[in-house]
């Protein structure tokens, strides 16, 4: 123990006040197929107005009932909850809409000509064929590619124009305004940004108007992409945007055009690194502006003066034809104050970015493309289904990085207690199955199908939905509703409720009671039911571990909550299992505060206090009926530099059956 070896007071403090951790129960995970948002990209959204800015309104009539429920469940379970990741999927070959701007000139051009072309859709699949585009072709020196958050034809809809800040005094900064195709056919700005495309520029108070850094961290719609895969920015940004130097001490400008000599001196420069004194070209320009932003500019021949503080102005950049004078920036006056205050910058080109958005209409993006999802005019199913079923497995590829998006795998560091099926295929379903039993700590709400009688949901529950496990629930029937976003009666999963009823139930009571009855399930929102399981009928499906919705005097309410586990046991209730994972989730975390801790009695005793605690409010809370835990460790254990916890649980079970008994005397 380390010891002060001279006079004085020292203290420490030693925290005594661990506990166990209380952790979010109601955490979904719902992948769905929208014609907007970013895709392929696991996104934790908070809100209902939340999720419809992203990735929209409902509407089956988009990939019909099968395909188009995700965003309907979603929006249902936000509902109630405030947690919920969601995924838009999408093919490989989806493309970005796209605008590329670009510089082009030959050698003896006097300026760069802006100009605007499209990525092609077979190289816009990923941002990292972007950087492929923006590598310089002959005379072609791209300066940026914009695109929208996701992929798909829907952002064919958007469009952009980039003009000069009114501000003369702010040279390179530009106001991007961003259009939307509205349904009659207008455009309409949604977003206006204030950028530049120079990274380095800030605006009065400090932060950065990079147009990346300004997309990026307040456009819900748009992004730029401006580095190559070295991650060098563009050519176009070298030639166009680049200020290589900048005035540093007292600046003038001297001479009028045709005079033969044109100067800009600068008493603390050394415009020799700038200066061209020989060749067919002249290499840089140098962008003038007085006080009132008047701009002039022109090419830097040789320099002079004492240690090279003047340089030399003339009007052309080919050396040959160039005679010394300046030429005035387009829409200038010609009313330059060489008296006044003038700030200059050089650069390899003068030029506005803005010139190639002269027309009072917006440049469309183009390109946009849903890939194999649409096949001749039509949604391949086939193709939806495969983008589904890789979202649960998280196999798709991210269209930003190229990777895999396995966090949906990440148990330490992505967290969700229930994962929806919307409706989606037999095949989606079992890749549901798949993922709660490879992750362990979440469960599935599936549908049976949609099966017309309970003859056939019987059938597909023992021919095709076999499912045999506690981490899965299988719902019947499907039933009407009406449709708020499409104006129609709509047929729609059992999911459908569940997304809200399950968060609500967790709202007003806690995720160890049953999400099922009357008290906390009722359901006010079916019309009709494909079919009203009977007394019979309901006794069968609770031998198949199916929970029927059914309709009594009362109204309609899940009227089961088992899960597909067909062995008796505490595991075939749902809300037993959801219990069990989240004293599982909460302790694992709580344990792990413990690794490279002293392994003795004092440690195990704080362990055991501290679950003790946590479990005994679960208790309170009728959550248990009884439990006990050990902490300890042998002497094996000790060696191997372990400790267990053995926790036994007995939780309180729900009331399935009522024996009303009379006796008459």
């Amino acid at each position: 123990m380390a010891s002060n070896p001279s006079p004085g007071v020292y203290s420490k403090i030693t925290d005594l006040s661990s506990y166990v951790q209380a952790i979010p129960g109601t955490i979904a995970f719902i992948p769905a197929l929208t014609k907007k948002g970013e895709d392929n990209t696991l996104k934790f959204i908070s809100s209902r107005a939340e999720l419809v800015s992203e990735f929209g309104e409902p509407n089956i009539t988009e990939y019909g009932k099968n395909y188009g429920q995700g965003l309907y469940c979603a929006y249902n379970y936000l509902g109630e909850s405030g947690a919920l990741y969601f995924m838009r999927a999408m093919p490989d070959d989806a493309a970005f809409a796209n605008l590329q701007i670009n510089g082009s000139f030959s050698g003896t051009d006097a300026t760069a000509a802006i100009t605007v072309s499209y990525v092609a859709s077979t190289s816009a699949n990923s941002t990292s064929e972007f950087k492929t585009a923006l590598v310089q072709t002959g005379t072609t020196y791209p300066l940026c590619v914009l695109r929208p958050i996701g992929r798909g034809e829907y952002y064919n809809a958007l469009g952009i124009r980039i003009v000069t800040h009114s501000n003369p005094l702010l040279d390179g900064v530009y106001v991007l305004d961003i259009y939307e195709r509205q349904s009659d056919g207008s455009d309409v700005i949604i977003e206006s940004f204030e950028i530049s495309f120079d990274p380095t520029a800030v605006d009065s108070s400090g932060d950065s108007i990079f147009i990346e850094n300004i997309l990026a961290s307040y456009s819900s719609v748009l992004r730029a992409e401006v580095e190559l895969a070295s991650g060098a920015y563009t050519e176009g940004y070298d030639q166009l945007v680049r200020i290589y130097d900048q005035n540093i001490g007292n600046v003038t400008v001297t001479g009028t055009d045709g005079t033969g000599v044109v100067t800009l001196t600068d008493n603390k420069q050394d415009f020799e690194d700038w200066e061209t004194t020989s060749g067919t070209v002249y290499a840089y320009c140098v962008v003038a502006i007085d006080a009132k932003g008047n701009k002039r500019y022109g090419w830097l021949g040789a320099a002079s003066g004492d240690d090279n503080v003047t340089v030399s102005i003339y009007d052309n950049r080919v050396i040959a034809n160039g005679s010394a004078g300046w030429i005035t920036a387009s829409g200038d006056t010609s009313t330059f104050d060489e008296s006044g205050d003038v700030t200059y910058t050089i650069k390899k080109f003068y030029t506005e970015i803005s010139e190639a958005f002269t027309s009072s209409e917006p440049l469309p993006l183009r390109k946009g493309s849903d890939g194999s999802f649409i096949s001749s005019g039509n949604f391949s199913q086939s193709d939806g289904k495969q983008a589904l079923v890789q979202a649960y497995a998280g196999t798709l590829n991210s269209p930003v990085d190229g990777t895999d998006v396995a966090d949906v795998l990440d148990t330490e560091n992505v967290y969700f207690s229930l994962v929806f099926d919307c409706g989606y295929p037999s095949d989606v379903k079992s890749q549901i199955s798949s993922l709660v039993q490879t992750r362990k700590d979440c469960v599935a709400i599936l549908d049976n199908g949609d099966n017309a009688s309970y003859t056939l949901a019987d059938s597909t529950r023992t021919d095709t939905h076999t499912f045999n496990n506690y981490y899965c629930a299988l719902y019947e029937p499907y039933n009407k509703v009406y449709d708020q976003f499409t104006g129609q009666d709509i047929w729609v999963s059992p999911v459908y409720h569940m997304a809200y009823l399950l968060p609500r139930n967790d709202n007003v009571a806690d995720l160890w009671w049953a999400a099922a009855g009357f008290d906390r399930a009722s359901i006010d929102s079916i019309k009709e039911l494909r079919y009203n399981a009977r007394q019979g009928q309901r006794d069968q499906f609770y031998l198949s571990q199916i929970n029927p919705i059914v309709k009594f005097n009362e109204g309609y309410t899940p009227w089961g909550q088992l899960t597909t586990q067909s062995k008796a046991s505490a595991l075939q209730d749902l809300n037993i299992v959801r219990l069990v994972l989240y004293i599982q989730r909460a302790l694992s975390e709580y344990c792990r505060a413990f690794i490279y801790q002293q392994n003795d009695a004092i440690t195990w005793s704080s362990v055991s206090g501290d679950i003790i605690a946590f479990l005994e409010n679960i208790k309170q809370a009728r959550g248990l009926y009884s439990y006990s835990v050990t902490v300890g460790a042998t002497a094996y254990e000790l060696k191997s530099k372990t400790f267990h916890v053995d926790i036994i649980l007995e939780p309180t079970r729900t009331v399935e059956k009522i024996e009303l008994n009379f006796f008459v005397k």
